[in-house]
């Protein structure tokens, strides 16, 4: 609190003041006593809605096609490729691009 009190704003005409510390908060515009306004409805809580998440993932390729001869490039059918999620372990930071 300030040295002029607690600042108020009218629930009647809205306009905002300071009480000076006195023990009853008059709106010097209107006259109405802060204390006797109406108590405030409390707003009702809203529901949390779950969303349905559509989960078609499948993965394309079977656990056991890396353990194979040839490995993973005969099975994307790409030189040199390597699927998402597979740490080489193999690279160099010469490997990288800066």
């Amino acid at each position: 609190m300030s040295k002029l009190g607690k600042k108020w704003a009218c629930f009647q005409c809205g306009t905002k003041f300071y009480d000076f510390l006195k023990p009853e908060a008059l709106c010097p515009k209107c006259g109405a006593n802060q204390k006797e306004a109406p108590s405030r409805p409390k707003a009702p809580k809203k529901e949390k809605a779950a969303l349905p998440i559509d989960d078609d993932y499948q993965p394309e390729m079977d656990t056991d096609a890396g353990s194979e001869e040839g490995g993973f490039e005969e099975t994307l059918g790409i030189a040199g490729a390597r699927p998402d999620g597979v740490d080489p372990g193999d690279l160099n930071m010469d490997d990288y691009d800066e």
